[in-house]
């Protein structure tokens, strides 16, 4: 080829560079990735601790928060002969909204407090599902945070619910923060749930900017096959060779849950690990399944005490 043909004025080449400068500075810290964080409030306990985790992680990204102020409203019952709306839901419809109006200003003075730039979005739900409502409303984030009840078995439940519903409609990563938790995000050391699948594939690497500040990471395989372990070495050898790249210290435990859940073994070794996160693909084997028998990210969601951050 000509050099000829593309003329390289000297100039272009300084304003190239001095284009390429913010980006290696952004790049000196992996968490500048999460740019939007958006934490999902239900008014349950927890969401305190939740706003508070997704705030510091916004504020060591210089990124922007988002808070989803989710309001389900009441919904009149069908009346044929009813011509007009009932005077006394409209009533409690304008107490629900004064009374999110001043949460929301009550947010948004918690924001400052933390110097964090961010918004609160109210979100009312009438005809639609909250937890879809909340999903639609995240897909614009890098980062969805919940959080969980740990008294209440029906906050829980609800918190639940909106969780399935932004991990499986939404495509973002979630993390799930545990009402109480003593856990410190970014956290200084990480469990990885690995198994050769594309959610805990897409969970490593929607982690990655948490799992690069991390001091260290372990990748916890948990029941590997007792056959031949070319198949699982060559994923595993592939996970930490991809990880390490990307400047994680990661390194491999193997382990099995005997007659336990898959769950209690990934919360042993993150216990053992004085790991402050878990990370796992969710919802691998179908929501319906787990609801229906049980399964390793609702177990996970319902009886971690650390942070767990779930992709799909």
């Amino acid at each position: 080829m000509n050099e000829n043909m593309f003329p390289q004025d000297p100039a272009d080449a300084l304003d190239w560079r001095a284009l390429g400068e913010p980006a290696r500075k952004r790049e000196t810290d992996p968490l500048t990735m999460f740019r939007d964080i958006a934490v999902v409030v239900a008014h349950l306990p927890g969401d305190t601790l939740a706003i508070t985790c997704a705030g510091g992680l916004a504020r060591r990204s210089g990124g922007y928060l988002h808070i989803l102020q989710m309001v389900a409203m009441p919904v009149e019952a069908p009346d044929a002969w009813a011509l007009v709306p009932d005077p006394a839901l409209v009533e409690r419809y304008a107490e629900i909204r004064a009374d999110a109006a001043r949460q929301a200003r009550d947010m948004q003075h918690r924001m400052s407090a933390m110097c964090v730039q961010g918004d609160v979005l109210t979100l009312e739900a009438l005809c639609s599902a909250p937890p879809s409502m909340a999903a639609a409303a995240v897909r614009r984030a890098d980062l969805a945070v919940i959080g969980r009840p740990a008294a209440s078995p029906s906050d829980a439940a609800m918190a639940h619910a909106y969780f399935a519903g932004v991990l499986l409609e939404s495509g973002r990563p979630v993390l799930v923060v545990p009402e109480g938790t003593s856990a410190r995000m970014p956290p200084r050391r990480a469990v990885v749930g690995w198994s050769d699948t594309p959610e805990a594939t897409r969970a490593a690497h929607d982690a990655l900017p948490l799992l690069e500040t991390a001091e260290a990471v372990d990748i916890v395989v948990v029941n590997a096959p007792k056959g031949p372990l070319d198949a699982v070495e060559e994923s595993v050898e592939g996970l930490l060779a991809h990880l390490r790249h990307h400047g994680v210290r990661a390194e491999l435990t193997l382990c099995s849950s005997g007659r336990s859940p898959v769950s209690r073994a990934l919360l042993e070794q993150a216990h053992r690990k004085q790991a402050q996160l878990i990370v796992a693909g969710g919802y691998g084997h179908g929501r319906m399944r787990e609801w229906a028998i049980g399964g390793t990210t609702r177990e996970l969601f319902h009886e971690s005490p650390i942070p767990v951050l779930f992709a799909h």
